[in-house]
């Protein structure tokens, strides 16, 4: 049990691991606070601003509301593809942990 011990130390000690941490944390922590923000801005601006949510937007005469609700589903999709992009890197940083370590 010792052995294992030490080995998992090392392995969170190991530098592509703290690198892997750092950029998982570079994307992940800002992301967050985006998504964060931007979703609960439309409860929020419902709330606070309801008649203005209710004009007619120059984009089909839909209501702002409603556009920035439709922009949800445009920005869960950007949010799920830079992941997707971003956990390419990740999935080589965790083949390069998984090679040093034997």
């Amino acid at each position: 049990m010792m052995q294992h011990d030490r080995d998992i130390h090392m392995l969170l000690q190991s530098e592509a691991f703290v690198q892997l941490r750092r950029e998982k944390r570079r994307l992940i922590v800002p992301s967050l606070l985006f998504i964060i923000v931007f979703y609960f801005s439309l409860p929020l601006s419902v709330w606070l601003f309801p008649a203005q949510m209710m004009q007619a937007s120059p984009v089909m005469g839909l209501p702002w509301g409603w556009l920035y609700a439709f922009s949800q589903f445009v920005m869960t999709f950007c949010v799920g593809w830079l992941y997707w992009r971003r956990s390419k890197r990740f999935d080589r940083l965790v083949e390069q942990i998984k090679g040093s370590q034997g």
